[in-house]
């Protein structure tokens, strides 16, 4: 994750205490070092003679609870993830992308959850998202999310997770999303402002039941069936492989109806989404089509991994690079996505590709070593990442 928002990172000389400066390592050894982290976990793992013992390992295990084989799925699967992020290099495998998926979630109960009890008096074990923390309390859902939901993308075909997952207008009315080329909430009339993540006006929500992903005990994803089975239709469909592709496609669509029900359980708002509904849903040729494209996984893995999935979900966009068409419908990959028109100057009119390093502990005490990477570029946040790149 840090190599995918940052680009080049600092990781052999990461823990050296004798130094004070440190040099940064490129884009492809970041990845090659995770790569050989989690194929040494795998074999750790596989061990099958006590080594890996579950009680030493569950009383910390807070994900788990020591099940080693539970822990070797999610290496599999995040090995997945790191190797299908080389879809625009030659080198790029998808038939392993999809033996290693196969390899890993079975379904959501394998799904690796972050607890959060919220039991502490300083809040610190409530979920980050949650009303009582207070992080985002003030952000709305944008317009993107909203249409890619209410029909206007899949030919009319309304989203039933659309009600779970998002919020309505503040009359009560329809969902709309905020304009991220405006100021607040720039033209929507005060009834046309949609609800807080939470589902209430304003700032409220305190205390009360919440809505999927976003209550201070919600289960907050590392990495979820829905995302693999998404992860596994876009290297089958690069294969040429429809029939694998539209299987798992519509298994991670399935799959995270489950998700959007148990989410919304957690969160005190327990009216789940029918089989009926759901397979309603799925029997729409906009949603599950003969004739699967890129615009629709990635589209409907947009919708999976939205309001958790940030670091995934932008790594896609940038293999995309944001606004790329479908080689096959002509349809953008993300479909209804159009960047701000307005970006900062020093962009140059480019968009963003990286996060900037912190300003006071890199740009400060580590001018050299940005330097010697182009770090002190003013469009250095616009320079594509390795990564993403042919």
């Amino acid at each position: 994750m840090l190599t995918d928002l940052h680009g080049e990172i600092i990781v052999k000389e990461a823990i050296d205490q004798s130094r004070t400066s440190f040099d940064y390592d490129p884009q492809d050894y970041a990845y090659q070092e995770v790569q050989r982290l989690l194929d040494s976990a795998i074999v750790l793992l596989k061990r099958t003679d006590g080594a890996v013992d579950p009680t030493y390992l569950g009383a910390g295990d807070k994900i788990y609870n020591g099940d080693r084989t539970k822990w070797l799925k999610l290496a599999a699967g995040m090995l997945a993830l790191n190797l299908n992020h080389y879809s625009n290099k030659t080198a790029y495998d998808p038939a392993r992308v999809i033996r290693l998926v196969d390899s890993s979630f079975a379904g959501n109960a394998d799904d690796a959850l972050l607890l959060y009890p919220c039991t502490s008096t300083d809040f610190a074990d409530c979920n980050f998202w949650g009303r009582t923390r207070n992080n985002i309390t003030l952000y709305r859902q944008t317009q993107f999310v909203v249409n890619l939901m209410n029909g206007s993308q899949f030919g009319g075909t309304v989203d039933p997770r659309m009600s779970r997952m998002l919020a309505v207008d503040s009359a009560g009315t329809t969902y709309r999303g905020v304009d991220i080329n405006a100021v607040g909430f720039g033209a929507l009339t005060v009834a046309q402002r949609p609800l807080n993540f939470f589902g209430y006006p304003s700032s409220g929500g305190l205390g009360l039941p919440s809505r999927y992903i976003f209550a201070d005990r919600s289960k907050i994803p590392v990495l979820t069936y829905a995302e693999l089975q998404f992860i596994k239709a876009e290297a089958a469909l690069r294969m040429g492989n429809q029939a694998t592709a539209l299987t798992a496609y519509t298994n991670g669509i399935r799959s995270h109806f489950q998700f959007v029900n148990d989410r919304g359980t957690e969160a005190g708002n327990p009216a789940s989404i029918t089989t009926a509904t759901r397979d309603s849903f799925l029997a729409s040729p906009n949603v599950v089509p003969g004739t699967l494209t890129l615009s629709h996984i990635m589209s409907q893995k947009y919708i999976a991994l939205w309001g958790w999935g940030h670091n995934e979900l932008w790594m896609d966009m940038r293999r995309y690079h944001y606004t790329d068409a479908d080689a096959v419908s002509g349809t953008q990959v993300f479909r209804g996505f159009t960047p701000p028109n307005a970006l900062f100057g020093d962009n140059a009119g480019k968009v963003v590709q990286r996060i900037r390093p912190r300003f006071n502990s890199e740009y400060v005490w580590n001018r050299d070593a940005l330097n010697a990477i182009g770090g002190l570029a003013s469009d250095y946040h616009t320079k594509e990442l390795w990564i993403t790149q042919p």
